[in-house]
């Protein structure tokens, strides 16, 4: 086996026997991020996205429930920002990691979203990573495995995977930050405007991600006949 595998799996393995044996699941509670950022908000926002960037890279379920998260702990602008940044880099940790380690276990295991997906990059390239990306009809760790088996450049899915994701992340940090402004549960305090905007913003998307897919390939279909 190549150096390179044997440096790659070992480095798995250490973080997944550090995880279990120093109680990793509390990385993902919310409230210590918050009790944490009244006392370094840098520190803070460090910790959050190594957890975030890692829980990523090992395709976790985290992405969705950790933007939200970053919205309440750090704001609109900032949680959007550590979420795209850490989940658009873990994505491509993933990546590489199928290529060079994973290859066999996730071709054996995913074979039927990978002849879907190998379908779909052949016939529209980094256009439908960046659809599936707006409307997350594969999750987001098993879409970064699975592409892992196409032969897409990494850059292509790294751009791929950035824009695809700031609509939607702009979205869910929103609603964190609004819901990070609630300091007690009430009528009052969940019917502002600005949860209410948030609430709305979560239940429209889907339908403006697919316009705004089906507007960028009919584009795309202009520009190339």
């Amino acid at each position: 086996m190549p150096i390179k595998k044997l440096a790659l799996g070992a480095l798995i393995i250490t973080v997944i026997i550090l995880y279990f044996v120093g109680g990793g699941e509390k990385y993902f509670n919310i409230h210590m991020y918050q009790d944490l950022f009244e006392r370094s908000p840098v520190g803070t926002a460090a910790v959050f996205f190594i957890i975030f960037f890692i829980g990523t890279a090992f395709s976790l379920p985290v992405a969705g429930a950790m933007t939200v998260a970053s919205g309440i702990v750090f704001g609109h602008l900032t949680g959007f920002l550590i979420s795209v940044t850490a989940a658009t880099l873990g994505g491509t940790v993933a990546l590489i990691s199928v290529r060079v380690l994973l290859h066999d276990f996730v071709q054996r295991r995913f074979s039927a979203h990978i002849e879907v997906v190998n379908k779909g990059v052949e016939k529209d390239g980094a256009f439908y990573l960046f659809g599936l990306r707006m409307i997350p009809v594969i999750p987001f760790g098993l879409l970064n495995l699975v592409v892992g088996l196409t032969s897409m450049r990494v850059s292509v899915f790294f751009l791929s995977t950035l824009f695809g994701l700031m609509p939607i992340m702009l979205v869910l940090t929103y609603a964190g930050s609004q819901l990070g402004d609630i300091e007690s549960f009430s009528l009052s305090a969940i019917f502002t405007p600005g949860l209410m905007l948030a609430f709305g913003l979560v239940a429209v998307f889907p339908f403006i991600a697919k316009g705004i897919v089906h507007l960028t390939q009919r584009y795309t279909n202009s520009r190339n006949t």
